[in-house]
């Protein structure tokens, strides 16, 4: 392949990561406004962070998820080991804007399991694996979704949150998931 064609691609692919992925029909909101009403964050919220031009290691997006109500479990970047951190830490950046998503049938019973995988599976480094369903090598997103889908899992029945189930799960595709509803902050 020439030159020419693999800068087309990579621009291609660029371009795709900077303004794919995204969803219209939920609304932006700062990390402020998230801060100041993080009272309202529950266990099992998830939160998506928007792309920052500026930061190409944000063109993929990132996520995170609350392990309790008032702190997050997140794998950050590659090479980090994961971390539990203050949602209102975690949520410190002035620019950014995010979106709280949450799961309906977050009950007791599903939260119980739910935070038995998080202290099963809450450890390690980041580590970008392209089978989800595997236990180990976690990134920002997956560990999301994995949390969820061995959740249901235990509970007997399937859950997954990757709305175009693909073998990687990215942290717009939560955005678009029929089983995920907006937390108005």
């Amino acid at each position: 392949m020439n030159f020419f064609y693999k800068k087309f691609y990579l621009f291609v692919f660029l371009l795709f990561m900077i303004i794919g992925c995204s969803n219209t029909n939920y609304k932006w909101q700062s990390t402020q406004t998230a801060i100041s009403n993080s009272y309202k964050l529950q266990t099992g919220d998830i939160i998506v962070k928007d792309k920052l031009i500026t930061d190409p290691m944000s063109w993929l997006g990132h996520s995170s998820v609350m392990i309790s109500d008032t702190h997050i479990g997140d794998f950050p970047m590659p090479g980090s080991e994961y971390y539990t951190i203050s949602v209102n830490a975690w949520l410190n950046e002035p620019n950014r804007e995010v979106i709280v998503l949450r799961y309906p049938y977050f009950n007791q019973k599903f939260k119980e399991a739910f935070l038995k995988n998080v202290e099963k599976y809450g450890h390690g480094k980041y580590k970008t694996s392209f089978f989800k369903q595997k236990d180990s090598d976690f990134y920002c997103s997956k560990f999301v979704w994995f949390l969820y889908y061995k959740t249901a899992k235990d509970l007997g029945y399937t859950l997954d949150l990757d709305s175009n189930k693909g073998i990687i799960v990215f942290p717009y595709n939560f955005l678009n998931s029929p089983h995920l509803k907006q937390v108005n902050l």
